[in-house]
């Protein structure tokens, strides 16, 4: 589970791209974000490290290449169809 600079992140990241076609710098992401640079480049780190970015010239934002622009769900338990009419309004 992202924490919520990294989800914010993440977002930020790809909206930014598809928008601009380009990644946006660090003081963009101050901006955005309204965080320190050294709290950016932490959640960056986090973002790598699970795996939803690759970010290999650290010194710049715009080698970044996202792997998944969506945070990772849970497996939750799929819609159950109701056994009656009646379940329906009494369960739902």
């Amino acid at each position: 589970m992202l924490s919520d600079i990294e989800r914010k992140l993440l977002r930020i990241l790809n909206n930014f791209s598809l928008q601009n076609r380009r990644m946006p710098n660090i003081s963009e992401l101050e901006i955005k974000t309204g965080r320190w640079p050294e709290q950016i480049k932490q959640a960056l780190a986090g973002l790598e490290q699970v795996n939803y970015i690759t970010w290999e010239d650290k010194s710049s934002t715009q080698k970044i290449l996202i792997i998944e622009a969506w945070e990772r769900e849970s497996i939750k338990p799929k819609f159950q169809q109701p056994t009656s009419s009646i379940d329906y309004w009494t369960q739902y």
